[in-house]
């Protein structure tokens, strides 16, 4: 089971962030012009029957079947409309949940701190780009663990050296014992491609 720190809360099934805000109002509008075009199409013929034909009983008869219809469509367009609404929140947050997730991990990695992992429900969306944070995270850890091995290392080489006397074929060792943990570290530092000033 999930730490407890790392469930959402249910507050945020009404608004989870602004992508969540934003897909639920798109999802309304375009459910409002759907209602509009079908109500459009159901009252336009009823608009040629009650105000263009001359007969009184076919004016009548169509008008109120035209009331009973709107209000029943109405009424279906309603409970419609509020289960969208509900789908929308739903699987608009398990898309959306995950980026908060996600933004929370990388906040995290870019203060160098690399013991959160992107924890997802099992339900929700984006499991494989999850998998690849947590891959990524757990990369980066193994090379800082072999570059922070190798510098302590190189550090404890060093303090042996300025410790006390060598003779020359100690100090040769101790050297080349530096410059292995060095060219360790160089490789390790060398699969990491950065942007700088000579680029």
């Amino acid at each position: 089971m999930k730490p407890k720190a790392n469930r959402r809360q249910l507050k945020n099934y009404l608004v989870a962030n602004k992508t969540h805000l934003k897909m639920m109002f798109a999802n309304i509008i375009l459910m409002l012009l759907v209602f509009a075009v079908i109500i459009v199409a159901v009252i336009i013929p009823f608009y040629h029957e009650i105000f263009k034909i001359h007969d009184v009983y076919a004016q009548h008869y169509s008008a109120k079947f035209f009331v009973v219809l709107l209000d029943r469509l109405s009424i279906s367009l309603l409970v419609i409309l509020f289960f969208n609404i509900l789908y929308q929140m739903i699987v608009n947050h398990k898309f959306c949940g995950p980026l908060i997730n996600f933004s929370h991990t990388f906040k995290k990695i870019a203060r160098g701190d690399l013991t959160r992992k992107v924890f997802l429900r099992r339900n929700d969306f984006h499991k494989n780009e999850a998998a690849q944070v947590n891959d990524m995270i757990d990369s980066l850890s193994k090379h800082i663990m072999t570059i922070k091995k190798d510098h302590d290392l190189l550090m404890a080489t060093l303090e042996d050296i300025m410790a006390g006397e060598m003779t020359p074929t100690e100090r040769v060792n101790s050297l080349n014992t530096l410059k292995k943990h060095a060219d360790n570290c160089h490789d390790q530092l060398s699969v990491f491609k950065i942007k700088g000033k000579d680029d």
